[in-house]
């Protein structure tokens, strides 16, 4: 093991005597839109070419409930969510994502009217070896940009701030793209004096060919950043040029990595960071598979399903039919999928429901009483749970979203386009 993170250090401090260059102009999220400013397209440059999944936030001030992202053809998973003003862009691909000159085509955006982006408040990416990495300071190129919001993923110091009374923020040499002075554009360190600068080096009549809110101004300087916390499950290397990098020990996993109490995610790596920026990794026990062995002897071990019930009857979750039994081709009843939730959230509970077929003794009644309590499931009858019928997908499903949604997990939204028959007419069509 001691030869293992020498190695490994030793190719650390490598790759940090190099160049850095290329780390120091930093990531940009780039769009160019058409001539309605609805569609645009949207790349991404100054990652590593061996990329093969982003996820990339941009903030706004206006509502983004319209905003859609069709990912390119040679994606093979793009999705888009918007919360408070944040539309969030996934894009996956089976292989490294092409580039070229240094662009990364993701896909196109069609956006709202007036719609226009003040910054990048994430930016993660994957490799081909499944190592995440989050970018803290990450400019945007959007022409269509108001260009007045702070920006930065998880920084407050970029340059379109509320500081930028000088230069023009990629308007003409005359500086009239913005205004007086260019007073809405980037900060201080962008134009000149007297807003005659050009920050994004449009042309002289001053048209707004590329505003740039890059978040690498003057007076944002990287940094060896604080690390809190101890490293007693995981390799924790903070250096002067504003990254860290993270290798958690044999037997554990990054978890979660906070900068400034915010939460990044498990990435294995931060860039552009300052040294006022404190990071906190946690670190977890990574959980072993199971071997597939079991108590019951209907649970053959060389059973494709054999992990899976070792997994949830060592968790409690199941208890199998009896001691030896688990009747794995048996149906799942309504009263089994609520018993699963109610031991998997792990509280107590006693009280009635009003299902006349539920008693209070079953084994069966704590939990559906619970569920009822909760909005879980509603019975398929106002009287009736049927808690001993073997349930339906849909009924499944349902319950599933109403578990998450008590838990606080949100869900994505969309249309699914499934080609199923519908329920017959007599099916109980509650949950």
């Amino acid at each position: 093991m001691k030869k293992k993170y020498t190695l490994w250090a030793g190719a650390l401090v490598a790759s940090l005597l190099m160049s850095t260059t290329a780390f120091a102009a930093g990531p940009s999220v780039i769009i160019q839109r058409d001539n309605d400013s609805n569609h645009a397209r949207l790349y991404l440059t100054g990652v590593s070419d061996d990329t093969t999944s982003v996820e990339i936030s941009l903030k706004s001030k206006q509502n983004l409930e319209n905003a859609h992202f069709l990912g390119a053809e040679d994606l093979a998973y793009s999705h888009h969510t918007e919360k408070d003003g944040v539309l969030t862009i996934y894009a996956d691909s089976l292989s490294v994502l092409e580039s070229q000159n240094d662009q990364i085509y993701l896909g196109n955006l069609t956006l709202p009217d007036g719609v226009s982006f003040t910054g990048v408040s994430k930016l993660i990416t994957l490799n081909s070896k499944d190592a995440a990495t989050s970018y803290t300071q990450v400019s945007l190129e959007d022409d269509g940009s108001d260009n007045s919001g702070d920006n930065g993923a998880g920084g407050d110091n970029g340059a379109g701030g509320d500081n930028g009374d000088n230069g023009s923020n990629s308007g003409g040499s005359n500086g009239s793209n913005n205004g007086d002075n260019g007073s809405n554009g980037g900060g201080s360190s962008s134009g000149g004096s007297s807003g005659g600068g050009s920050s994004s080096g449009g042309s002289s009549s001053g048209s707004s060919s590329s505003s740039s809110s890059s978040s690498s101004s003057s007076s944002t300087t990287t940094g060896r950043p604080v690390i809190k916390g101890d490293q007693t499950n995981g390799m924790i290397i903070a250096s002067n040029d504003g990254s860290v990098s993270i290798q958690p020990h044999d037997g554990y996993e990054v978890r979660d990595v906070l900068v400034n109490g915010v939460s990044q995610g498990p990435v294995q790596q931060l860039l552009h960071l300052k040294s006022t920026d404190v990071v906190e990794v946690i670190f977890a026990a990574v959980q072993q598979p199971s071997t597939g062995s079991t108590n019951f002897s209907d649970v053959p071990a060389n059973q494709w399903y054999a992990p899976a019930v070792s997994y949830v009857t060592q968790r409690g979750l199941f208890s199998g039919v009896s001691e030896t039994q688990f009747a794995p081709s048996q149906s799942m009843t309504r009263g089994m999928l609520v018993s699963v939730l109610y031991r998997f959230n792990g509280t107590s509970h006693t009280g009635t429901s009003p299902f006349t077929d539920v008693s209070s003794n079953a084994w069966y009644g704590n939990a559906v009483s619970w569920a009822y309590a909760n909005n879980l499931v509603s019975g398929v009858s106002d009287t009736s749970f049927a808690p001993n019928t073997p349930i339906t997908r849909e009924q499944a499903a349902v319950m599933l979203a109403r578990y998450l949604k008590f838990s606080g997990v949100a869900l994505e939204s969309g249309t699914p386009d499934f080609r199923i028959l519908l329920p017959s007419a007599d099916m109980p069509k509650k949950a």
